[in-house]
């Protein structure tokens, strides 16, 4: 059925219309029913809205009609009623039949065509009529109350009577007609003929409006002309023929049909060039109206939607949700609104998400039964939210989980019924690696190693790359003896020879493993597990390593560690040592390096190489040093205060806080605050964290080399020493790892030695010496040319007051 609406002002004159006024559309279907109309014919507005126009009549025109209609509108053939008017017979809801005329008008908004009937019931006129052959005062009353005009006239066209209701519709009064050729009241195209056309009939011929009625133009006194629907009907008496007239305004029908039409088209421009996909669904889901917007984005025409089901545009998946909720919106008695994500298919199968809301018609008689959607294109929305949602749970490099990823699946599958066994794999020599061939082969080969990985793990099993070198794998086990023969095959498939620029690599890879839920039910603690198992694999030169109960106890002191190191930087516990660093030829003290001491009331003494490690791993590292930072520059504005002058301090900085961009701007704040000389600072960083070609630690270098902060790189020689990357570092030092220091007086590492102290003068840094014990080591470091050095055969680390204490007295 036709989408038919009227808008307030059409709707309040239609309904206060005396006749009863029916609009059908061209399958004949009933798109508006009047209140004059439910009188008429005993029908409520809501049993006839939808139905077929042919339940108002009696047999034969009742079966007949569809046949009628199809042949006017496909046809093409003349109605006999379209445009004339008519007397005919009506069918109330009980089943009684009446006389009535009906006059049908045509009207076409775009492409659609709407029949407009206007039902005059004639039972109370042929009663007048019946009465004024019998009771002529009966007949007057009659025609003095009638609404529309009465005029009767002989058949020589001169007018006999002329009621109350034709004085108001011509505006002549009845004595100014009667008497007169009726011809006074037509155009004067009409006028002309009408005694010809009188005369013809008279004759035997044809009527053109006897019997049938029509709609034509009729003139006022005024001169006006009126569009009016005029019904005739013949009387035989005893005087001869007498020809009576009803003649009905249309003035104010036409205007609203005309202001319907023009309001459907503005309607429709207004709803074809929204952005917004609107559409109607009759009462199966059919698509009774879509706009240019939605028949755009689907690529079809608008002949190729209308009728088809909306589902075949809408994903297999999506149709039962789809479905359910348009069920619920039509048997809601209110009106109500649902919105959804749907995903819509083209023509070719691709889909777009189309964000709809769909609100069913409830408080519209015309289309109860209908329900209206207004959908806006969110594709891109939703591939940005799914681009988000990737960033968010997957590795960019490998396309594997990442830890939010594999946290959130494990969450999904946590069942204490089934194990698995999560495997920490790291991969060796992968920092060779890229400092050999650079980043971006090094990421190829991450690549690669990710393939490998998801080519050997089971269905069901996850793989995610946490970081840096390492993969993690959340692997389901059904046979527990089947666990480690398949961890030593994935080895083998990890571990087999890679080529890169055309040179042959093979990595090594070392694996801990922890089990699920035998070792542990949370994520966070069984990937903890098996990192340790790892740590200890690779300390003992293994491939494998299970976690075990010794492990779980390292486990547990490392927490046990790390809440207190979280306890002592809340409570400000730790500790800090200064140990004095000398000129290896003058002996001349030239600064000193800060040391973190810590003593715990439950832990004891905790060894500083081991809770600044633990403090690197559990993110706790930028506190850590921000701590020694702001403690050392505070102890030095005091001495300094005091009149005592203190000598640079160094201050090691962990891994992740040197790549940190605000490192830079934290220390020059306190520097200044403290009214200090970036002299009186040192910075120390180990080989690993200058190894890193990070952008970031290449300008936090930069930027303290111009401040005037000097840089050493500490523990050299322990990492991978290279003097390619030492010509590009803006350092000031190198400090050579006490483990080389301490085998000298007994001849071994002489010529490592040797080898660091030669590239140190090639790139023009000077060299420390760490943990010079005897006099041996400083004599023979002196002479092969190292210029400074610290260790306990100087001093061991001393407390502030100690070294408060020497300043002190080097002043005296």
């Amino acid at each position: 059925m036709d989408t038919f609406e009227l808008s307030q002002l059409q709707d309040a004159i239609v309904h206060s219309a005396v006749d009863a006024i029916i609009v059908i559309d061209q399958q004949g279907l009933i798109c508006f029913f009047s209140p004059s109309a439910e009188k008429l014919f005993g029908y409520t507005s809501a049993e006839c809205i939808g139905q077929n126009v042919h339940i108002l009549m009696p047999e034969p025109f009742h079966s007949e009609h569809d046949d009628y209609l199809a042949n006017y509108i496909d046809a093409g053939k003349a109605a006999k009623i379209i445009g004339i008017g008519r007397d005919v017979q009506g069918k109330r809801k009980d089943g009684s039949v009446f006389p009535m005329h009906l006059s049908v008008g045509e009207a076409k908004a775009g492409a659609r065509r709407y029949f407009v009937g206007i039902c005059h019931d004639l039972t109370a006129y042929q009663a007048s009529v019946k009465a004024h052959l019998n009771l002529r005062s009966m007949q007057d009353a009659l025609l003095e109350a009638a609404v529309d005009g009465i005029i009767s006239i002989d058949e020589w066209g001169i007018v006999q009577s002329f009621n109350r209701g034709a004085e108001q519709l011509f505006g002549y009064h009845k004595h100014e007609v009667i008497g007169n050729n009726v011809s006074m009241l037509m155009t004067s195209a009409h006028a002309e003929k009408h005694d010809g056309y009188l005369q013809n009939y008279k004759t035997g011929g044809k009527a053109q409006i006897i019997g049938i009625g029509r709609d034509v133009q009729a003139q006022r006194k005024d001169g006006s002309v009126f569009p009016m629907h005029l019904s005739v009907g013949e009387s035989r008496t005893e005087q001869g023929r007498l020809f009576v007239g009803v003649c009905h305004d249309l003035s104010e029908f036409k205007a609203v049909l005309q202001r319907l039409i023009s309001a459907e088209q503005r309607y429709r421009d207004i709803v074809q060039n929204q952005k917004e996909f609107i559409c109607r669904l009759s009462r199966n889901s059919r698509l009774t109206f879509v706009n240019n917007a939605f028949c755009r984005q689907l690529n079809q025409q608008l002949f190729q939607m209308l009728g088809i089901s909306i589902f075949e545009f809408i994903h297999a998946d999506e149709r039962h949700n789809v479905e359910t909720l348009l069920e619920q919106l039509r048997l809601a008695e209110k009106s109500a609104t649902v919105s959804l994500s749907v995903r819509m298919l083209g023509p070719n199968n691709n889909v777009h998400w189309v964000d709809w809301t769909f609100s069913n018609l409830a408080g519209s008689a015309e289309s109860a039964d209908e329900i209206q959607g207004v959908g806006i294109d969110i594709t891109e929305q939703v591939k940005a939210k799914n681009h988000a949602k990737f960033l968010t749970n997957f590795d960019t490099l490998t396309g594997l989980l990442n830890r939010e990823g594999l946290a959130e699946q494990f969450n999904r599958r946590q069942d204490p019924l089934q194990a698995y066994a999560i495997l920490f794999i790291d991969c060796h020599r992968f920092r060779l690696i890229n400092e050999k061939y650079g980043h971006e082969f090094g990421d190829l080969m991450l690549i690669e190693a990710a393939h490998r990985l998801q080519s050997v793990l089971p269905e069901g099993a996850l793989a995610c790359r946490p970081g840096a070198d390492d993969y993690i794998v959340l692997l389901p086990v059904t046979e527990r003896n089947g666990l480690l023969p398949f961890v030593h095959y994935l080895i083998e498939k990890c571990t087999e020879p890679y080529w890169l620029a055309n040179e042959k690599i093979s990595p090594s890879v070392c694996i801990g493993v922890s089990i699920y839920p035998d070792d542990a039910t949370e994520l966070h603690v069984l990937v903890r597990q098996a990192e340790a198992a790892m740590f200890e694999a690779k300390q003992q030169r293994l491939l494998l390593r299970l976690y075990h109960e010794d492990i779980h106890n390292a486990l547990t002191r490392q927490l046990e560690i790390e809440q207190g190191l979280r306890r002592a930087l809340e409570q400000d516990l730790l500790n800090l040592v200064l140990q004095p660093k000398y000129h290896l030829q003058t002996q001349r003290l030239i600064g000193y390096e800060a040391l973190l001491r810590w003593h715990d009331a439950e832990l004891g003494t905790v060894a500083p190489d081991v809770f600044v490690a633990i403090a690197e791993t559990v993110n706790l590292g930028k506190q850590l040093d921000c701590w020694v930072l702001k403690n050392v520059l505070r102890q030095i504005r005091l001495w300094q205060l005091a009149g005592l002058q203190p000598l640079p301090v160094a201050v090691n900085i962990t891994a992740k806080h040197f790549s940190d961009p605000t490192l830079y701007e934290y220390i020059a704040s306190k520097l200044s605050l403290l009214e200090l000389s970036p002299a009186c600072l040192q910075l120390e960083i180990t080989e690993g964290v200058a190894m890193e070609h990070s952008p970031t630690i290449q300008e936090n270098l930069n930027a303290f080399r111009s401040a005037g902060i000097k840089i050493a790189i500490d523990d050299f020689g322990t990492g991978y020493s290279s003097l390619s990357y030492l010509t590009a570092l803006p350092i000031d030092y190198i400090k050579i790892d006490r483990v080389f220091v301490q085998e000298l007086d007994k001849g071994n590492n002489l010529s490592l030695v040797k080898a660091m102290l030669a590239m140190a003068r090639a790139i023009g840094v000077a060299v420390i010496a760490e943990g010079i014990e005897t006099a041996e080591q400083q004599t023979q470091l002196a002479q092969l040319g190292c210029e400074f050095g610290q260790g306990y055969f100087y001093a061991k680390p001393a407390s502030l007051s100690d070294i408060e204490q020497r300043l002190r007295q080097a002043m005296t």
